[in-house]
């Protein structure tokens, strides 16, 4: 299905969690001069508009990143994440993970980019050619109008050996649980040493899928290496003993090779973005 359209989501909390990990992986990334490749399997724009009519409709972006910008007291952690987003709030904008790719990433890397919706690439590629935010330091981009799945597949392990794959697919439908289990039991296995990271949802009517397909991805690496590291962070918005959970209730993400100290940042993160969504949300 191509009805996904991540504008009306940009900026919620899933979002925060998602960006503040990937901040963290490319700066982990970015501590050797040596290149890598990154790869973003399912990349939307790649730059929204904070007074877009899909963003003010939901009003997701307001409880989420707008109330995270307002609020007090953050947590070092955060320093790096909160100064990028709001470089671009100053101007009514918002990176989505190809923008904050091409920002953080460095000449020497490379960085592949992968959407099949019609107007999101053709959104992808104008902002990704935008010139407001460019530096001198960017690396080269590569945009595929392909399936994310058959893309990452294809192309992995990069001729760099170093790098890191964002899978972030819309998972509307039931195939995508299942195809991102496969997938990157696949990649891994072949790319033993690339970071791998997952953004999923926590669906109060998807408890099962959501289960199978983590358990499915850590036993194949674990098969694979026993002292893989892994990380399973998750940002729960709403309290899972809620009588009448929501739909969304929050969202993870599932990182294998995952950097040094990265676990133990983004609990402290976590902490404090829920403490901050608090009045948004009703979390016990």
């Amino acid at each position: 299905m191509l009805s996904y359209q991540h504008a009306f989501h940009a900026g919620n909390h899933a979002d925060i969690l998602k960006h503040f990990v990937l901040t963290f992986v490319l700066n982990s990334l970015n501590k050797k001069d040596k290149p890598y490749t990154f790869f973003d399997t399912h990349s939307g724009s790649g730059l929204y508009d904070f007074l877009d009519n899909r963003i003010l409709k939901t009003g997701e972006a307001q409880k989420g990143i707008q109330a995270l910008l307002q609020a007090n007291n953050p947590p070092e952690e955060m320093n790096d994440y909160l100064t990028l987003i709001k470089e671009y709030a100053q101007k009514n904008l918002y990176p989505g993970s190809p923008e904050i790719e091409k920002r953080l990433m460095r000449k020497q890397d490379t960085l592949v980019l992968s959407e099949l919706h019609p107007q999101e690439i053709e959104n992808l590629r104008q902002n990704m050619s935008n010139s407001q935010f460019t530096g001198e330091n960017e690396p080269s981009v590569q945009i595929h109008k392909r399936n994310g799945w058959e893309m990452i597949k294809a192309l992995t392990p990069p001729a760099t050996k170093r790098g890191a794959v964002l899978i972030d697919p819309s998972y509307e439908e039931n195939q995508d649980y299942i195809d991102a289990a496969k997938t990157i039991c696949e990649v891994h296995k072949k790319w033993s040493n690339g970071i791998i990271m997952l953004w999923y949802p926590l669906l109060s009517h998807r408890k099962i899928e959501i289960k199978s397909m983590i358990d499915t991805i850590c036993n194949s690496a674990r098969s694979l290496n026993s002292n893989v590291e892994i990380s399973n962070l998750q940002l729960c918005v709403y309290s899972e003993e809620a009588k009448e959970l929501p739909r969304l209730y929050g969202s993870g993400m599932l990182v294998i090779n995952s950097p040094w100290m990265l676990q133990e940042n983004t609990e402290k993160v976590i902490t404090y973005v829920k403490n901050v969504l608090a009045d948004q949300f009703q979390v016990e």
